[in-house]
């Protein structure tokens, strides 16, 4: 079986937890991954929250995994300005996912409506980084995961696994188990083995199960992205079979 990624940090562990259970996958960006599976090149992949529920006509969402945090580290803001003050972000281009939570965030918990800049200087600045800078409580340094979570009262859930609309069978479901559960376990071993940031928010933070607490933070999303018009509806979720993988038994 043949599964894609979306390249983002957490896929770190998910990556390593693939190949200790002989799966073989690839990284590719959003849109190349979404591409292998209009290509049928590949069963399933994990894609942003936001393409896949933007395309709920053509995805399935697969049960039994998704990647859900409550904090981020890897994705920051910085505010220049005092809240009362923001008017601009300067963001990074094709950053779709970032930009609505911002969005949200700005309009919903500090009651800002922005303006997004790429090429000049601004209220709040999007950064990114593969490894997590030395900001913690950093003054003006908003964590992207923990706002989301302290307005949304869910983890955020930045990726699902999915594949061609009704195109779900067992094997996918299971094999999708079987890495999610390989997964918590690269986390917690990664967790205990040193103090830092990466490795605590690897062992303490990061979610790989698609379990009741992930599918509300998922309705929140999808509700969020309908108010600020990513979706023309609120769509009932396409979890397929979410009744099934509910009654596997899980582990821990």
């Amino acid at each position: 079986m043949q599964l894609a990624f979306w390249n983002f940090p957490p896929v770190e562990c998910i990556e390593t937890a693939a190949q200790s259970i002989g799966v073989q996958v690839e990284k590719q960006s959003a849109s190349s991954c979404v591409d292998l599976l209009n290509r049928e090149q590949v069963d399933f992949a994990l894609l942003p929250v936001t393409t896949a529920l933007a395309a709920a006509d053509e995805l399935d969402i697969l049960p039994g995994g998704a990647i859900s945090s409550w904090e981020y580290p890897f994705a920051w803001i910085q505010r220049h300005e005092s809240f009362q003050q923001i008017q601009t972000l300067k963001s990074i281009p094709g950053r779709i996912l970032e930009e609505f939570m911002i969005r949200v965030i700005l309009k919903e918990h500090y009651g800002q409506k922005i303006r997004i800049v790429s090429d000049q200087d601004a209220d709040i600045e999007l950064h990114l980084e593969t490894d997590i800078p030395n900001h913690a409580n950093g003054p003006g340094i908003l964590d992207l995961g923990q706002e989301w979570y302290e307005l949304a009262q869910y983890p955020m859930v930045w990726g699902v696994y999915c594949c061609l609309r009704e195109r779900v069978n067992d094997e996918m479901t299971q094999l999708l188990i079987k890495l999610t559960e390989e997964a918590e376990l690269v986390a917690q071993s990664w967790g205990a083995r040193s103090s830092s940031a990466k490795d605590q928010f690897f062992g303490q933070s990061l979610r790989f199960r698609l379990d009741d607490v992930a599918i509300a933070g998922l309705t929140a999303i999808r509700d969020y992205m309908y108010y600020y018009g990513l979706t023309k509806d609120p769509a009932p979720l396409s979890i397929s079979n979410i009744e099934d993988a509910q009654q596997v038994p899980w582990w821990g």
